[in-house]
């Protein structure tokens, strides 16, 4: 499943923080969020947008500390309507 990764840390280019695309093998964001609580690392596929092209390529795997994270958002997902 594929997620916008929030973390609470400066990107390269200066920002406060750094957002990732990022790919891990599950079925739900709490899947997901199971995943990164327990575990102190977690490894996502990276992925880069091509400006040229507009589409997606990946830059390998990452590990990420979930200490880190502030927000995740499902990318590529039908929205859900919460009442």
């Amino acid at each position: 499943m594929r997620f916008l990764i929030t973390l609470n840390m400066p990107s390269a280019s200066g920002n406060l923080v750094h957002q990732l695309n990022a790919e891990y093998p599950v079925n739900s964001l709490e899947e997901f969020v199971e995943a990164l609580t327990t575990n102190d690392f977690v490894v996502i596929q990276e992925f880069y947008r091509d400006q040229t092209t507009k589409e997606d390529y990946s830059r390998g795997h990452v590990a990420i500390n979930h200490r880190y994270v502030g927000k995740i958002k499902v990318l590529n997902a039908n929205p859900e309507r919460l009442t």
